[in-house]
């Protein structure tokens, strides 16, 4: 009988574990799930505010802004020498979406104008295989990161190089 009683012992004390194990799982799923239902809203109102963000962008014309006939020297450079080719006149507009936008890019004209000269004149923007002939789209992506590093933000949408004529020395 004193096997009998020390089997029923063993035995409750392993469903009791179980049990526990049980209860432990239950009400972390109940937790779970009133977490959830509490911050479901916090959550959704983050979802709306980025969503009506990306529409407020969409819905925004993009405007212009013309800086024309920047003149810019261009080098060709080779290992670690340079030769300066002439310069380019370019004629450059500038995207952005929202007054607030415009309102800082006239602002900061003179300064984006001189950013615009030195990454030109710094970064080799030629075509490959031609050194006369200026690259747009690298040109273009070179200056919206300028234009955004000088506003200190996404302030620019793009630039675009309207205009580039090359004048020999």
């Amino acid at each position: 009988m004193s096997e009998n009683s020390k089997d029923n012992q063993i035995d409750a004390g392993g469903s009791g574990k179980g049990l526990l194990v049980l209860g432990l799982l239950g009400g972390l799923l109940v937790g779970g799930g009133l977490a959830y239902y509490f911050l479901k809203d916090q959550i959704q109102s983050s979802d709306d505010s980025s969503s009506e963000q990306q529409e407020q962008e969409k819905l925004e014309p993009l405007q212009a802004i013309r800086f024309e006939r920047l003149t810019v020297p261009i080098y060709v450079r080779s290992g670690n020498s340079s030769r300066y080719i002439g310069n380019f006149f370019i004629n450059i507009d500038v995207l952005v979406r929202g007054d607030d936008n415009l309102i800082a890019v006239r602002r900061s004209e003179p300064q984006l104008q001189h950013a615009f000269i030195s990454a030109i004149s710094s970064a080799d923007l030629m075509q490959e295989g031609s050194s006369q002939q200026l690259d747009m789209e690298k040109t273009s992506r070179v200056l919206k990161a300028k234009a955004n590093e000088v506003l200190g933000s996404n302030a620019v949408a793009d630039v675009s190089v309207v205009e580039a004529m090359r004048i020999p020395n």
